[in-house]
């Protein structure tokens, strides 16, 4: 999916029902222009991912359809799965899983769909049809499988070692077949500009002037970008196989830092975009800080009464 769908279809969970009108506002805030979120999301109706409602320019109103909720689904889960492996909640047992499949060229689709999962799940590619991953997944590749119907071509194991030349422990080995420079370094970049934002909000506390808008929205698309990788690229792979020095750490912290300073922002308080926190929450980056701090001046409507 398109990083333009995946913006689109978050905004909509969020509000449970959005006009296209203000969708295409709140997009412009992210930086799309209006032309590109209408496309999208009449793409997305189409593909059933949302639900359109209503006919008529400036009548429809957009909700989640049930194959976007599913990816909404797939999404949260990888957000707690992202806070699970940076607390150290997904341990490496020290062996790994390792699946291979021949399915026939006349089945690529379905081979096409199986990889995808594999992907999905956090597997990454040691050779040619061959995947491995830290993790006991195998319920549900082999479930995964099954779907498919194509259980008769894959075949699973669990080993304590993987022999290649050069790689001598799990640790060489994950950096063997995952490409960790290049998605540490997306999250020491991000990391940078998030840091670069902290110094703005601290120019608030001094009482200089400064775009407040301007500055949520900024923090938004920070957000939208870690959410992206959350989704797309990090693996979720347990810390005692990572450099010591692992960027996603900071991040963590970071991102906790700036979702507490700018929900105490007038803005955050603004009906049309407080419901832009509902994935922060579902994140818990926002519960403590409701816990200690009661006086945020806005609540979050029932999302479920507005699907």
């Amino acid at each position: 999916m398109a990083q333009t769908q995946h913006l689109v279809l978050r905004i909509v969970a969020q509000r449970g029902e959005i006009s296209s009108g203000d969708l295409s506002d709140v997009g412009q805030k992210f930086g799309l222009s209006a032309d590109a979120v209408r496309s999208a999301a009449n793409r997305m109706a189409r593909e059933g991912l949302l639900d359109k409602v209503g006919r008529g320019r400036g009548n429809v109103q957009y909700r989640v359809g049930p194959q976007g909720q599913a990816i909404i689904d797939r999404f949260v889960a990888k957000i707690h799965r992202w806070h699970a492996a940076l607390e150290g909640f997904l341990t490496w047992d020290g062996r790994w899983l390792v699946v291979t499949f021949s399915v026939p060229e006349e089945q690529r689709g379905k081979r096409d769909a199986f990889r995808a999962q594999l992907t999905d799940l956090g597997f990454g590619l040691l050779t040619s049809s061959v995947w491995v991953s830290p993790f006991d997944y195998a319920e549900g590749v082999v479930a995964s499988a099954q779907a498919l119907a194509i259980e008769d071509w894959v075949a699973l194991l669990r080993c304590q070692r993987i022999w290649m030349p050069g790689v001598d422990d799990g640790v060489a080995l994950v950096r063997r077949i995952w490409d960790l420079e290049t998605l540490g370094n997306r999250y020491r970049d991000l990391n940078r500009r998030t840091e670069a934002l902290q110094a703005s909000l601290g120019q608030i506390k001094q009482g200089q002037a400064i775009d407040l808008e301007k500055l949520f929205f900024e923090a938004m698309n920070l957000q939208n970008e870690l959410l992206e990788i959350i989704f797309d690229e990090d693996p979720f792979l347990p810390i005692d196989l990572l450099p010591a020095d692992w960027p996603s750490q900071r991040t963590h912290h970071l991102i906790h830092d700036i979702s507490r300073a700018v929900a105490k922002l007038e803005v955050a308080a603004d009906e049309r975009y407080h419901y832009l926190f509902h994935l922060l929450r579902d994140m818990e980056v926002l519960e403590v800080f409701l816990a200690e701090d009661e006086e945020v001046g806005f609540h979050w409507p029932d999302q479920e009464a507005g699907r």
